[in-house]
């Protein structure tokens, strides 16, 4: 049922919106430019999926998994993902807006460009992410692993990076993206030997 909605609405380009769906499986549909509202969606997984351009407000993924999807230019807002897994997935040049991610992954994601406008990231996998170029606003970000992360063209000044893993996260040569960051005393110490100060 969710798959055939969900196709009906990029064909007949309504709003889906007000639906409830558990354990259902979409795969390779194209939902481009398409907007959603009010979903509710538990233990579904989207395989190969296209949501270019497209709009989730006020929507809730619990137990969700999505394999090789696309949301370049996607919008979110006041979404909340628990237990999800987005893994390699693309989300380019998106705008996540009061969005809210707990226990989640998202290792290996495409994140370059992004707007993280009031996001709240809680225990989530975030390793080897693609974060470049993004724009950050108060974000939260809590028990967020970030190992290896990519932060190159980032600003981080302000971001409290304190309860984070940040082992071996990828910045410019000057490592301009770390001014202003607040980060904890051991953090303080390793990010002091990348920088190339010798402690006595």
């Amino acid at each position: 049922m969710l798959e055939e909605k969900m196709i009906q609405a990029a064909e007949e380009e309504f709003t889906l919106e007000d639906l409830t769906a558990e354990g259902e499986a979409v795969s390779g549909i194209k939902c481009v430019r398409t907007d959603h509202e009010r979903l509710t969606l538990s233990k579904c997984r989207f395989d190969g999926c296209d949501f270019t351009g497209a709009s989730f407000t006020d929507c809730t993924f619990e137990n969700c998994r999505f394999t090789d999807c696309r949301f370049e230019k996607a919008y979110f807002r006041n979404v909340r993902m628990r237990c999800c897994k987005l893994d390699g997935c693309v989300i380019k040049n998106a705008v996540l807006r009061e969005f809210t991610a707990s226990d989640s992954s998202f290792c290996y994601c495409d994140l370059s460009e992004a707007l993280f406008d009031g996001a709240r990231l809680t225990d989530c996998e975030m390793r080897e992410a693609f974060l470049s170029q993004c724009r950050l606003k108060k974000p939260v970000l809590r028990g967020v692993n970030l190992t290896r992360a990519d932060f190159f063209g980032t600003s981080l000044n302000g971001i409290d990076l304190s309860d984070c893993n940040i082992d071996g996260i990828m910045l410019s040569d000057s490592f301009s993206e770390l001014k202003g960051a607040k980060v904890s005393t051991v953090q303080a110490v390793d990010l002091a030997l990348l920088l190339g100060v010798k402690i006595v």
